[in-house]
Order: structure tokens, then sequence, then C-alpha cells
């Protein structure tokens, strides 16, 4: 199972880098739409779909090109230099307990994208509901800029990650990152802006045709038969950088991917269906179980949009 997680933090280039966080009026959570399917999202605030969260940022911020496996990646804007701050949302699912967060799985992890790599602290902390949490301080040198081309010469920068677990294993992981010094209380409130909204979470009903989609998902993925597995993408099927064949060649060649694993069993759980026409967008998790563990983790559901096809769903991705 470790390995099947790895790749949801490898593809993610976590980016480097002082507005205060902006208060927002207090919106029932039952009345919030996930910001992937808001066609008018309140500025500077994110609302993901699951888990769900909120995150509030300054709304003068302006997108990056979302990596595969962050859920936001938005930045300070500079004329003429590379934007900053960066503010980093991940969603994962992990075996680590968050005491070991920073050895066993950023470090590591971090070694591929940063020099120069040192935590400065690192300490339990609890979000305003109590639930447990761990705060890293660190300082790095950024191998990438904040639009993820390699740099030379790159200045020192600092970061914060605010990581907490959420539910059979899921990592929620907030990262600041700038390169004007240690990072002010201004950037810390945005992080801990993180507001979970658990009842946002209760699983939705869906049409029979849309829940036998989600079923045989499931059923082709433990068959590991690829041919099977890669008829539920659609020809049109764009994710973040991701196309149909990128993920093919992906499931095929990387010991790391979902079809190359020993899952024996995979349920999926829906608790956001919004229909658009033929499409529909959708979010949740895959409760799966990989063959030796004697736990289940939840996989975030994380491709955003089915279409329908000539009477069949297929993934569709996060493409607009």
């Amino acid at each position: 199972m470790k390995k099947l997680i790895v790749f949801a933090m490898i593809m993610v280039v976590l980016l480097s880098g002082t507005f205060l966080a902006p208060v927002h009026a207090q919106t029932p959570a039952q009345d919030l739409k996930p910001t992937f399917i808001n066609p008018t999202p309140t500025p500077g605030l994110f609302v993901n779909g699951w888990p769900a969260f909120t995150v509030s940022y300054p709304k003068e911020w302006g997108e990056l090109p979302l990596a595969p496996g962050a859920v936001l990646e938005v930045a300070g804007t500079r004329p003429g230099l590379s934007p900053s701050p960066v503010l980093t949302v991940v969603v994962y699912p992990t075996v680590f307990p968050l005491e070991d967060c920073w050895a066993k799985w950023f470090m590591p992890t971090f070694v591929q994208i940063f020099t120069d790599i040192k935590a400065l602290s690192d300490n339990p902390f609890q979000l305003k509901d109590g639930t447990p949490a761990r705060e890293i301080e660190f300082e790095f040198v950024s191998k990438f800029d904040a639009l993820q081309m390699s740099v030379k010469n790159a200045p020192k920068c600092n970061g914060l990650l605010l990581v907490t677990m959420r539910d059979l294993g899921t990592w929620v992981v907030i990262m600041l990152t700038d390169d004007r010094g240690k990072l002010g209380e201004d950037l810390k409130r945005i992080a801990y802006s993180l507001t979970f909204q658990p009842d946002r979470e209760k699983p939705v009903q869906l049409l029979p045709d849309v829940r036998a989609f989600f079923d045989m998902w499931c059923t082709d993925a433990v068959s590991h038969d690829l041919k099977t597995v890669m008829t539920h993408f659609s020809q049109r099927f764009r994710h973040s950088s991701m196309n149909k064949p990128f993920i093919e060649q992906f499931w095929r060649n990387d010991p790391f991917s979902p079809i190359r694993q020993s899952l024996i069993s995979c349920e999926a759980t829906v608790t956001v269906f919004e229909p658009r026409g033929d499409k529909a967008y959708v979010d949740g998790f895959f409760l799966v179980k990989a063959k030796g563990d004697a736990n289940a983790l939840k996989l975030p559901m994380e491709f955003q949009q089915i279409v329908n096809e000539h009477g069949e769903w297929k993934w569709l991705g996060n493409q607009k």
C-alpha cells in the first residue's frame, strides 16, 4: 500500500515563493459548492469537495497551473518576478502517522525538488475545531520556479507545512512558501483558516447508470486488466497536464500505479454529484484495500468530471 500512494505526492511539484487572509461571511456548510463546480466562486475562498473543507487566502492572488495531486495552487503576483508567496493545498492517502510526516515523507520527497533543506521547527498543533495537526517550518532552495521551470542561483526560501490527517489515513496538507524571509503571522493565518465541514461529506443518491459506472470502475480496477480499465476514460480526457495516453502509460509502466498494485477490494462513495447536460461533476473517495494490508485507505476521487458518451459514463477530468 505504501507504493500505491507514493505517486500522489511525487507528481506534485510543490512550488516556492504578505497579505492578510480575507474574512468571509459565514455560509452554512451545506450551501457551499466545491470551487471546481462553482460558476461564480468567491474570490479568496477555496472550497474542496472531499474531504470537505475550506481555505481562505488573499483575493488578489492568482491561480497557478494545477499540478496533478494538488487541489489548489495560488500565489501573489509580482511584475517581472516569479509569483510569490505561494499557497499549495494537497490531499492524498498515507500510511504514516502525523509525527513521522517530516522525516519519513516530506524530507525524502523534497530532496527531489529542493536543495539545502532544513527543518526549523516541527511541533504538534490543533486546528480550531480540535483536529490534531502538525506544524513544520523549514527553509530550502528550490530547483524550480513557481511556473515549474528549472532555475539556477535561486534564493533561499522559507516554508510552512500544516499537515492534518482526515479519516482513514488521508492527509490534507497546506503549504506556504516565500522567498522574502521567515513567514509572518499574516501568511500563517492562511494555513490556520483550514476548516473542515463534515456535514458536506454525506453520500449522495446516484442515478442507477451512474452508480453502475462507479461499481464497474471498482470491479475493473481490482481485476488489474489495463485494457478494460482504459475503456472508462473518454478520448477527450484531460486532467491538469495529463491526457488518456499519459494515464495509460503510467498505469502500464509505473510500479506505483494502481493497476500494478495488489488491490483486492474497491468501493466508491460519492459525496458530490452535480449533472450539467451530458456531463456531471463528482467527488468522493474510493475505499481500497491491498493484499497483505490490515487496513483500508480512502483514495480521493481526483478526476472531478464524468461524461455520458453514447449511453456510457466515462472519466473526463478537471478540464473547464
